[in-house]
């Protein structure tokens, strides 16, 4: 048995009075006023512009994350995350310990953080209201039986929209979720994705040699060089953060080979530079062969594949619906373990780390 347990960040209490998890976020929050602290307090001084951007970026998600949840806690620990806020706005304008709340409230254009609960309550209510199919839709139509004292979201929002009746829509559209049967492959026309090459396991049982050994007997019998044009791409940063770049070597099925280092910039991370590297060679690819070729990607990017099976990349998504006419495979190969495209692919990649 366990007095309080953690969940998505929420901790729950076993009498739900949310003191523990007010505290804990009260504590976040504190610590990351001394960064404004310190953005103040230098010698140029950060302006108000900036503090308020550190405040609403990094201080006050720790005091509004999980609200809807915490929403029923009593008044004081509520109190406790204002006054933050409260020191926070003192930060940013300068003011004395004297200045009214509200004043500095009008200057910085930081509504109190009670509002934006309630406003944040009301939204979530709505949408569980839209949502005919969701469980919480049938709890707000109910009549509460009152047989606790205690409040809850349910009785929080009542409360919130007849107090607000009059500025609240009167219509509310159904959310209609519908499935999408259609593979992800079709939405690229001819492209499709893999991302396993046979009997090599994602686990680290298998030694390189054994790994080259498949993937290259997968791209004979495959992508045989005889008819397929096979591009190889990687990405690279360094410390996995900085200076990326992109390697894209490419050899054609009557010998032809072809290499390309391509800068990704500054703050680009080996993702980026994964993502540019099959972006650009996706965009440039149609103008160096015809319309009968058969393409297949080669990358070692396992991360970018499924990101772009989630619909997650949508420059990439648009750069290969653009070569929708070509037959083409994005293939993944396991990293690293001497495929002769692969490591030429790295070695242009890295020439910009």
């Amino acid at each position: 048995m366990e007095d309080q347990q953690t969940y998505l960040g929420v901790t729950f209490d076993k009498r739900m009075t949310w003191k523990q998890h007010i505290t804990s976020a009260e504590a976040k929050a504190r610590r990351k006023l001394n960064i404004m602290r310190k953005l103040a307090g230098t010698k140029w001084g950060a302006n108000e512009q900036i503090l308020k951007s550190v405040y609403q970026g990094n201080v006050r998600p720790h005091l509004e994350y999980g609200s809807n949840a915490w929403m029923t806690a009593a008044k004081s620990h509520h109190q406790t995350l204002d006054k933050v806020q409260n020191q926070a706005l003192r930060i940013i304008t300068g003011a004395m310990k004297s200045t009214p709340i509200k004043s500095m409230e009008d200057i910085t254009n930081i509504p109190p953080l009670g509002k934006r609960r309630e406003c944040k309550a009301m939204i979530q209510a709505t949408k569980y209201q839209c949502s005919q199919d969701h469980p919480m839709n049938s709890r707000l139509k109910q009549l509460s039986s009152g047989r606790l004292k205690r409040s809850s979201f349910t009785l929080e929002t009542r409360a919130l929209q007849r107090k607000h009746q009059e500025a609240l829509p009167k219509y509310k559209e159904h959310i209609v979720f519908t499935k999408n049967n259609t593979p992800c492959e079709e939405k690229f026309g001819n492209v499709t994705i893999l991302t396993s090459v046979p009997l090599i396991t994602t686990r680290d049982e298998q030694t390189s040699n054994v790994k080259k050994i498949l993937t290259m007997s997968m791209l004979e019998e495959q992508y045989p060089s005889e008819t397929w044009v096979r591009v190889y791409t990687d990405g690279s940063a360094t410390n996995a953060t900085t200076n990326g770049g992109a390697g894209i070597y490419i050899k054609y099925p009557n010998g032809d080979q072809q290499s390309e280092a391509i800068p990704t910039g500054l703050h680009s991370s080996n993702y980026k530079a994964e993502e540019e590297a099959i972006t650009h060679d996706a965009h440039s690819i149609k103008n160096k062969i015809d319309d009968t070729s058969q393409v297949v990607f080669l990358t070692d990017a396992l991360s970018v594949l499924q990101a772009l099976k989630n619909d997650k990349l949508p420059q990439l998504q648009q750069a290969l619906y653009n070569i929708k006419s070509l037959t083409t495979v994005i293939q993944w190969i396991p990293s690293h373990c001497g495929v002769w495209g692969n490591e030429q692919a790295d070695r242009l990649a890295k020439k910009w780390c």
